[in-house]
């Protein structure tokens, strides 16, 4: 069998935001607006017997509320949601979540890790963890005003986010879970977050794949204040290994961006990126160079708030990937080097 060399997108256009559009025999693309640059998320409808499953749930907003309110009236005409899945923790995914089972009734699964953080993101920061924080970024080398600008930058989590679920059904790597008489294979990855759930229809090839497979752009692979040394770029680039062992002829339904056919040909883009992201910084590092200097490498010096937090995250997990490869020594905090 040939490997695809680009990839395809079968659907002309994309919906529009509350209008979803039915992309295999009951299986419903939905978009909904999110306040980022990025402006939409995919969810996904599954018909479910007399019923629905929701997959993802979108960022909490009362324009989010208005779609979910009149699909409920005009889609769903009375019929049940059967289950809420949710992904990730990531607000753009759980953020409407507590508000649909207060509305449908249903009961929500998604991961044990994923379930725990949303937990952790919902809480308020502690004067110990702003201190944590604080010196986790002086580390890395950003000044004062960006360290006060990242702390403060939160306030996407709490909008969009502000309830967590209080219970769930857990979800975990290499079980199944039956939808319309259909049995969907369950991944757990970590990387993109700690247990990001991926369901795979064998018999159909279709594979929900989150945030963990995008069509046009990486998710982000960040290390957290809370585990400065953790290597979660090594996880994900395992994750995609695992991911190609699907068939090539899998359409996926991503979380972000078009409907496509050519998984094989992404996954090999997305590890091609991230490798030539390595090979710059190792270049780049002909002297001692910071935390800050790696990510202004990659990323530019005009990024904003949110950004920053993230471009930081995404930089060190390369430098403590090339660390563990023995590429790269780390020495006074965040501070590294070649080493021959």
């Amino acid at each position: 069998m040939s490997i695809t060399k680009e990839l395809v997108y079968p659907l002309k256009e994309s919906p529009s935001f509350g209008q979803p559009i039915e992309i295999t025999e009951g299986i419903f693309w939905l978009r909904v607006p999110i306040p980022f640059a990025l402006d939409h998320i995919n969810l996904w409808l599954l018909r479910d017997g007399d019923g629905w499953t929701i997959v993802d749930t979108g960022f909490f907003s009362s324009n989010v509320k208005k779609i979910w309110q009149q699909l409920q009236e005009n889609f769903f005409k009375n019929d049940p949601v059967k289950k809420i899945i949710v992904t990730h923790f990531h607000p753009d995914h759980v953020g409407m979540a507590s508000w649909l089972m207060e509305q449908t009734g249903a009961e929500l699964w998604m991961s044990e890790r994923e379930f725990l953080t949303i937990h952790r993101v919902c809480h308020p920061y502690s004067d110990k963890e702003i201190a944590t924080r604080t010196r986790f970024y002086k580390k890395f080398g950003f000044d004062g005003e960006q360290i006060t600008s990242v702390i403060n930058s939160r306030s996407s989590d709490t909008k969009g986010l502000p309830e967590p679920p209080d219970s769930y059904h857990r979800m975990c790597d290499g079980n199944t879970i039956s939808i319309n008489g259909e049995d969907w294979f369950l991944s757990s990855f970590s990387g993109h977050s700690p247990e990001h759930i991926c369901l795979y229809n064998a018999k159909r090839k279709l594979l929900i794949s989150g945030d963990q497979v995008l069509p046009t752009i990486s998710p982000n692979i960040s290390v957290m204040f809370f585990e400065p040394l953790a290597n979660p770029l090594a996880e994900y680039l395992d994750s995609l290994i695992k991911l190609a062992e699907l068939d090539e002829e899998t359409l996926v339904l991503p979380s972000h961006g078009k409907v496509f056919l050519g998984l094989h040909y992404r996954i090999d883009q997305l590890t091609k990126g991230h490798q030539e992201s390595l090979r710059m910084l190792i270049e780049y590092c002909h002297q001692p160079r910071s935390g800050k200097q790696l990510m202004e490498k990659m990323f530019g010096s005009r990024l904003s708030a949110f950004n920053l937090s993230l471009g930081a995250g995404e930089a060190l997990a390369h430098i403590n990937h090339l660390v563990a490869r023995n590429e790269l020594k780390k020495s006074n905090d965040f501070i590294t080097h070649y080493d021959h």
